[in-house]
């Protein structure tokens, strides 16, 4: 019988609960045909404050003559290119989009959280049925509206604000700090596409010789009636200069389309580079004019670990806020003890503010409070440790440069050395004292050192390039000095 009973009271019930549901459902509904977030604009940088080049002017000017079919890029123009398109920014760039969406969310938890409680409720028995006392709704399906309001921590919701302020600090160093390897990088590629262009170069310096040598020694059996054993040999170095001008100009096509990939253009895309503009990239720099405690306080891993700091001082804050008793309050019609509402009367509202104080919370809050301080501490030696690396890093730089000169100076002897051995040759040959045989060797040695000429300049370039960006003056160039604050 009380299960008959049971099912007739849910049948009352049921229409109710439907309702609900499709007011739940239409609401869904609506949500799902929002557009889904997209990733940030190409030009990420337009937005994030801090984030911009320093001369913004410029970098408007460059953008729209970007993406001219006819276009030859100098260097500056491919930095300008990566900072609009580059798949290296990406990550740093979405990260910094979601910091300024965590703090704009910090900012409305200041503000409590309404919420509507819906109650249908239905006898699934009568037991009191036949009491006179029964209020006359009894055994009715009931539906009844309340209110409450959850309010944040204060003092948390305070200094978890102060702390996402500098999450977005420290994501835009982040950011900046991804910008500048970029741009090392492009300047890396730069100077090594120049210096391999030199190497194709020299190398087609090699072809009339053995050219030249062919024929020489097919006069000389032709007359004396050899086998064309020297014709072979010579017809195989002509081959050997072939295949290494065939190797430099692949390994030109391969420092190209690293370049295109660190600047984000398809491998297959055209890309027209201008690479004497490479020469300008070290011009006024001189490493030995500035001292790595100047520079120390201009780079970004400094602005970086500061800012953990603070923010370690605002999680520690945020850890003590814990100890704050939970306030809320709830709008409904339960009566709290001793406000009998009579069966026959009006239903009243009642008011309920209501406080949560932690009797015994095992240590919880205390330990959180230790392992804020920890971090903090941690971040303290953290600065003292990049603060010793950098220095290491600085003097490396040094010392790369002062031997890369050394090297330098080294191959351009070596060079002077194989002209005048040429010349000397050369000179001798004009007059019928040396042959043909040994002025192709020393030609062939003059393009030896060349080469090698052409690599020290490059590590000396490289190496110089290296204490530049240490010394945070190539990413100056674009991007400014960090801001010391940005709140």
């Amino acid at each position: 019988m009380y299960t008959e009973q049971a099912f007739c009271r849910f049948r009352r019930f049921l229409p109710c609960v439907l309702l609900l549901s499709l007011l739940l459902t239409a609401c869904a509904s609506t949500k799902a045909g929002l557009q889904s977030p997209q990733l940030p604009a190409r030009h990420w940088l337009e937005e994030a404050p801090g984030v911009p080049v320093e001369n913004r002017g410029k970098l408007a000017s460059a953008v729209p003559d970007l993406y001219d079919p006819k276009k030859v890029f100098a260097f500056d123009d491919c930095v300008f290119l990566a900072i609009q398109q580059s798949p290296l920014l990406v990550k740093s760039a979405v990260d910094l989009e979601i910091r300024r969406v965590a703090l704009t969310d910090s900012v409305w938890k200041y503000l409590p959280e309404p919420r509507m409680t819906v109650t249908v409720s239905n006898n699934l028995t009568r037991f009191n049925e036949g009491e006179r006392d029964k209020p006359g709704d009894y055994g009715r399906t009931k539906l009844d509206v309340g209110f409450a309001a959850n309010f944040l921590n204060p003092v948390s919701t305070y200094f978890d604000h102060q702390a996402q302020k500098a999450m977005v600090n420290l994501a835009i160093s982040t950011h900046r700090k991804a910008m500048g390897e970029a741009i090392y990088k492009i300047a890396q590629a730069y100077m090594q596409l120049q210096a391999q262009q030199k190497i194709v170069e020299a190398q087609k310096e090699l072809l009339p010789i053995g050219k030249e040598l062919v024929a020489y020694w097919q006069k000389v059996e032709a007359v004396d009636g050899r086998q064309g054993v020297a014709v072979n040999v010579a017809q195989q170095r002509q081959r050997e200069f072939d295949l290494k001008l065939e190797q430099a100009r692949m390994q030109e096509i391969m420092q190209r389309t690293r370049l295109k990939i660190l600047v984000g253009v398809e491998p297959q895309q055209r890309l027209e580079v201008d690479t004497a503009s490479a020469d300008g990239i070290l011009k006024d720099f001189d490493g030995s004019a500035v001292t790595w405690e100047d520079r120390w306080t201009s780079t970004e891993d400094q602005l970086l670990l500061r800012g953990q700091i603070k923010l370690a001082d605002y999680n520690i804050m945020v850890a003590w806020a814990q100890y704050i008793p939970d306030l809320s309050l709830v709008l409904n019609s339960s009566p709290p003890a001793g406000q009998y509402q009579p069966s026959g009367g009006t239903e009243d509202r009642f008011l309920h503010l209501n406080f949560s104080f932690p009797l015994i919370d095992w240590g919880r809050r205390y330990r959180g409070v230790q392992t804020a301080r920890m971090n903090k501490a941690n971040a303290f030696h953290e600065l003292a440790r990049k603060r010793t690396d950098y220095a290491n890093q600085w003097l490396q730089a040094e010392q790369r440069v002062t031997l890369a000169r050394t090297e330098l100076k080294l191959a351009r002897t070596r060079l002077d050395t194989a002209n005048m051995q040429h010349r000397e040759t050369r000179i001798s040959f004009d007059q019928g004292m040396e042959d043909l045989p040994l002025l192709v060797e020393r030609e062939e040695a003059v393009t030896s050192a060349r080469l090698a000429h052409i690599k020290a300049e490059l590590e000396y370039k490289l190496a110089r390039l290296e204490w530049m960006y240490v010394a945070n003056l190539l990413q100056e160039r674009f991007l400014g000095l960090p801001a010391k604050e940005i709140l």
